[in-house]
């Protein structure tokens, strides 16, 4: 396939996938700050957002199949594997969240700074250390001769 083809082919779940992923993300804020301030933090009361969050797919899921009927004839089969790629392309999003406690992915030439500079900070025993070393305790040795 050419990649025309395939950004067309996939372009409805992608954007109802990232707008399910969204809403949600703002259903969560809001039901936490909902539980803080009104109920107490009691934990019997998530089964709410499961559900809201359920009927949030199924509404987001309504919307991509309505859009992609208008493109090609969608079976019932097809009805599912579309469900089944808007919750894996929210389940990637929040999976890129929590990815490595919290930091962020970073683009290639930042990450090959930062090994450089973590590299340089390093104190292995190389040439350069073991002259800068050399040099440290000779100043040492000198000022302590003088006194």
């Amino acid at each position: 396939m050419e990649t025309e083809e395939i950004k067309e082919k996939f372009e409805a779940e992608l954007k109802w996938g990232s707008y399910y992923f969204l809403y949600s993300i703002i259903l969560s804020l809001a039901f936490s700050l909902f539980q803080l301030f009104i109920l107490n933090q009691s934990r019997d009361n998530i089964y709410v957002l499961i559900f809201f969050n359920l009927l949030l797919l199924i509404y987001v899921s309504r919307k991509c199949i309505h859009e992609k009927r208008h493109i090609k004839n969608v079976t019932f089969i097809s009805k599912l594997i579309i469900i089944l790629k808007i919750f894996s392309i929210n389940y990637l999003f929040i999976s890129l969240i929590g990815l490595n406690n919290g930091d962020f992915l970073l683009p290639k030439r930042e990450f090959e700074i930062q090994e450089t500079e973590k590299s340089l900070n390093e104190t292995e025993s190389n040439l350069l250390n073991d002259l800068i070393n050399f040099v440290k305790k000779t100043q040492q040795l000198k000022t302590q001769n003088n006194l």
